[in-house]
């Protein structure tokens, strides 16, 4: 059986990130760890990695106006979008959610680092959940996890 090892991040959907993460390192004394530009769901979205204690926050960034990003956000305002959970056998896992009969409306992979799969916020009380596997395995501390998400961010 599979397990979610730990909350990887929260992402919240943000108008704007430059001005989003100018508030985070103010307000709350986050490091900027990189941005970037993702191509998730065939839109493209810019987002900013930050720390904040001993987790991560990333803040995406709506481009397209008509991708899912923009729609969130239009819909629901900026906020909380999803949250992030690394499992240690996506495979395994997806089986999991089939045989409960759990929808998996998204499934992706990004190169050689990492596969996800989204899950539907209406079946966990109004959160999308991102669930992860990163291909080279576990890395147990933060710093290890900052230095594969640079690796993910310049794979992109």
């Amino acid at each position: 059986m599979a397990k979610i090892i730990r909350i990887d991040h929260i992402g919240v959907a943000v108008r704007d990130v430059e001005e989003s993460m100018e508030k985070y390192l103010r307000i709350l004394g986050a490091e900027l760890i990189a941005t970037g530009d993702i191509a998730m769901q065939g839109n493209k979205t810019q987002a900013a990695y930050l720390k904040v204690g001993d987790g991560l926050i990333v803040l995406d960034g709506a481009v397209d106006p008509n991708g899912f990003l923009a729609k969130f956000i239009d819909k629901r305002g900026e906020g909380v979008h999803h949250i992030g959970l690394v499992v240690d056998d996506l495979d395994e896992f997806i089986k999991d959610l089939e045989e409960k009969g759990v929808r998996i409306p998204h499934r992706e992979s990004f190169g050689y680092l990492r596969r996800e799969i989204l899950l539907s916020p209406k079946d966990l009380c109004g959160v999308v959940m991102q669930i992860i596997e990163w291909k080279e395995g576990d890395a147990p501390t933060l710093e290890e996890r900052v230095q594969r998400l640079k690796r993910f961010l310049h794979s992109q």
